[in-house]
């Protein structure tokens, strides 16, 4: 590799390093106005994965929540906001916030849920600890999400990383409770206990 190769390699490196920190701010002015406020929340989808460091790109942030709308839009007041409510073809959330004017785009998915065959599966806004600086979803939950939802590259992402650390058993229980299909409910059951500590 030529120095000239190396020294473009590390610019873009540096350029990704410069994004991803934008990212974060972009995401921490609406998650520090959440935590002022006491609103519970954990940051799943692409966000978890960056938490995870099973990716280093974010298209936008989802922020889950079980909290009450007003309780929500109260904490974001100064923000503007556009809102997405009632279920669609596949979600059936209770509501979705999106805050206007953020890049990437930040989104509070209240109540989270998605459409199966046998029903709307819930899917709680359960802790996976704090990672990367993110407070992120719990990853079971993902895994169950981006089953149901088709999108298997990231769902076999974090199987193999549930595979390879174990799953919490709690979040496994709060998902067997939806009416889940067979072969999500048998993935799920593949998943060795993470261990004690």
């Amino acid at each position: 590799m030529t120095n000239e190769s190396i020294q473009k390699l590390t610019e873009n490196e540096n350029a990704d390093s410069a994004n991803m920190e934008e990212k974060l701010t972009t995401l921490r002015g609406v998650t520090d106005r959440l935590e002022r406020s006491g609103v519970d929340y954990v940051v799943g989808g692409s966000g978890m994965l960056f938490g995870l460091g099973l990716t280093d790109r974010v298209r936008d942030w989802d922020i889950m929540t079980e909290a009450p709308e007003s309780e929500i839009r109260r904490a974001l007041g100064d923000l503007e906001l556009s809102e997405e409510s009632g279920p669609s073809e596949l979600y059936g959330s209770g509501c979705k916030l999106t805050v206007q004017g953020t890049e990437p785009e930040v989104e509070v998915i209240i109540g989270f849920a998605v459409r199966a065959r046998a029903g709307i599966c819930r899917l709680p806004a359960l802790s996976g600890g704090l990672r990367n600086g993110l407070r992120i979803a719990s990853p079971e939950v993902w895994l169950a999400a981006y089953t149901l939802m088709g999108r298997t590259e990231k769902a076999d992402l974090l199987e193999s990383y549930l595979q390879e650390r174990g799953a919490d058993p709690s979040a496994l229980s709060r998902l067997r409770e939806q009416p889940l299909p067979s072969e999500l409910a048998e993935r799920l059951n593949r998943l060795p206990a993470a261990p004690t500590r």
